[in-house]
């Protein structure tokens, strides 16, 4: 009995690996393929990808009888910035809900960023003058209430809002200042924020240890549980005190890691090193601050790439921005050299992918991508190849690969097996293509591909039917 099973079993696996064979050496034998690739040159360009960058900040007070600061609805969305921060000012309603039209303000508000092609990041706050005990709401449930209210407007623009920072308290929306943020009420304001807004919006917390509390434990998202849609995987941070200080001015503490759990602030190192394995899977951001050694071009870079910065503020603090711009990039191997540490800032904030080679083996078509950026995209991309061929006809085919875990300074290995033997011969123009199907854009690598509607040009491929 064993011999006849183990015979059934030798038999089976020598006529799959006929058929394998035999499927090979059919494309082999009536088709003769060619590929002659594009050189993947590296380009030191900005590039217009959303959700990262330098952003530009507006601020409104809901119930106002006119809004400014509205884009013009006639200008070029390419001639404005791509990522906008608003900031939405709830004070006149701290003793009741937001009236109707205070809600059709926000709906407008959002409506026409959105028209104009800009991905957002929202704040909600009752304080802009440092004064939040005076503005907020008494009472944790009108708090609640607001968020409910907002949410029902926000989530109409999951395309566009990208995350939502803070938890509507605090001085400027900070989480400081308040008197809501004592632990209970923090968690308390984060869950319901987050039981109430789509789960595909980032949320963020202004400091990592107010993440550790809210979630009561310092575990990280893994691969297997990164983009879930619970807290954990959406909760990130914003920084709107960073590099001023050994401790960010406030943001960090004097504690060791390894002394603590999860409910005290770390000291600096603890804490780059407790970002650098958090913020590969949700986004970190906010403003530099206070123009000191911490904010040094080399350092700053060294920071900012081990938190995996995505977005800064334009404007804040121009003391290091200006820093930033005097001072320049030195590596002779790299398409940066010479740059100012500015935009060498500017261009490696968020995801930035470079191809770095592409190859056909057989019917497999291999395309080698490096992500430069500081951190991941954070919503997945739908990629493709396309082929067309001399007269027009079209060929779509999804690449293999989740962009999520396109990791920074990794090179992740994209392919897809190619039909020839549907394809009639000819010679076929090879294209790569990016796209972000929440706003629809597609994603520029940082290649000096040329360009057309199919997308960035790899190369070439020629078929040839011998039989």
């Amino acid at each position: 009995m064993k011999k006849r099973a183990f015979s059934r079993i030798l038999f089976s696996l020598l006529l799959l690996l006929f058929l394998i064979l035999f499927a090979f050496l059919c494309i082999c034998a009536f088709y003769h393929v060619s590929y002659t690739p594009e050189a993947c040159t590296e380009s030191a360009d900005e590039l217009s990808n959303p959700y990262i960058g330098f952003y530009s900040m507006y601020g409104y007070v809901l119930g106002n009888d006119t809004l400014s600061n509205l884009p013009d609805p006639d200008s070029n969305p390419e001639e404005t910035p791509g990522l906008v921060m608003l900031e939405l000012n709830l004070r006149r309603f701290a003793d009741q809900d937001l009236s109707d039209p205070a809600l059709a303000q926000l709906d407008t508000i959002l409506s026409s960023w959105q028209k104009h092609g800009n991905s957002m990041i929202l704040r909600f706050l009752y304080d802009w003058d440092g004064k939040a005990k005076d503005s907020e709401p008494q009472s944790l449930d009108q708090i609640l209430r607001h968020m409910d209210q907002t949410a029902a407007i926000v989530n109409r623009y999951t395309d566009s809002v990208f995350l939502i920072q803070g938890i509507f308290v605090g001085n400027c929306g900070e989480m400081n200042g308040s008197d809501h943020l004592s632990d209970e009420d923090c968690s308390i304001l984060m869950q319901h924020l987050a039981d109430v807004i789509d789960p595909s919006i980032f949320l963020s917390v202004r400091t990592p240890v107010q993440r550790r509390k809210i979630l009561n434990s310092a575990e990280l998202p893994s691969a297997e549980t990164a983009f879930d849609g619970s807290l954990s995987s959406r909760l990130g941070l914003f920084n709107d005190g960073m590099l001023g200080t050994a401790n960010d001015t406030g943001t960090y503490g004097d504690t060791p890691a390894s002394a603590d759990a999860y409910r005290s602030a770390w000291m600096r190192e603890d804490e780059l090193d407790f970002q650098d394995r958090l913020c590969n899977f949700v986004p970190n951001g906010g403003e530099v601050i206070l123009d000191n050694p911490f904010n040094d071009f080399d350092h700053a870079l060294s920071d900012l790439s081990r938190m995996h910065i995505s977005y800064l503020n334009s404007e804040h603090d121009p003391a290091v921005l200006d820093k930033w711009k005097n001072s320049v990039y030195h590596d002779e191997a790299s398409v940066f050299d010479g740059i100012s540490g500015y935009d060498y800032i500017a261009r490696h904030m968020g995801y930035r992918y470079v191809v770095r080679n592409t190859t056909l083996h057989q019917s497999r078509l291999n395309i080698e991508l490096e992500n430069v950026g500081f951190s991941v995209g954070y919503r997945r991309l739908d990629v493709k190849i396309t082929l067309v061929s001399g007269d027009g006809r079209i060929f779509s085919f999804p690449l293999s690969g989740d962009s999520r875990f396109w990791l920074p300074k990794n090179t992740s290995e994209l392919s897809v097996s190619l039909p020839f033997r549907e394809l009639e011969k000819g010679t076929y123009t090879v294209y790569f293509r990016m796209t972000d199907p929440s706003l629809w854009r597609e994603i520029q690598p940082a290649n000096t591909f040329s360009h057309d509607s199919y997308g960035f040009r790899l190369g070439t491929l020629t078929l040839e039917k011998l039989l």
